[in-house]
């Protein structure tokens, strides 16, 4: 799989940056209620199932909202300099042995970041406009 672009409606992310998004949803796993929980496995099985992109539907989207705020937040709060998920990315690539790749595909904390922001702001176009996410690579 390359780089993951999302969409939702009127937005667009910045480019590949859903990347990340098994690392975020693993890290969303770690945070889930049971229902939250189920949900995410069945976007895990579209996720193995597909061959080029996915699609999230809006109530999936919105169950999980909640969540992703949360994931979002704690993983924005991990950031050394507080909102700069570019300066993270700089930081994981400097201070780690791991190849560049598996960072940008959720090793690295700016990658999730990065992939956090622009998932989060599809699920919010998915809520308001009851659009389907898509994350296409």
């Amino acid at each position: 799989m390359g780089g993951i672009n999302i969409y939702c409606g009127s937005f667009s992310g910045d480019d590949k940056s859903g990347s990340a998004f098994e690392g975020v949803l693993a890290g969303m796993e770690a945070m889930a209620s049971t229902h939250e929980g189920e949900a995410i496995a069945r976007v895990k099985s579209a996720l193995e199932d597909a061959s080029d992109h996915i699609l999230i539907e809006p109530d999936e989207a919105r169950l999980l909202l909640p969540l992703l705020r949360r994931y979002s937040a704690e993983v924005d709060g991990q950031l050394a300099v507080p909102g700069d998920l570019f300066d993270q990315m700089a930081r994981d690539e400097d201070e780690s042995t791991i190849d560049a790749t598996v960072l940008q595909f959720g090793a690295g904390l700016g990658w999730r970041a990065y992939c956090a922001r622009d998932l989060l702001k599809a699920f919010e176009v998915a809520d308001a406009e009851a659009e389907p996410v898509a994350l296409v690579w």
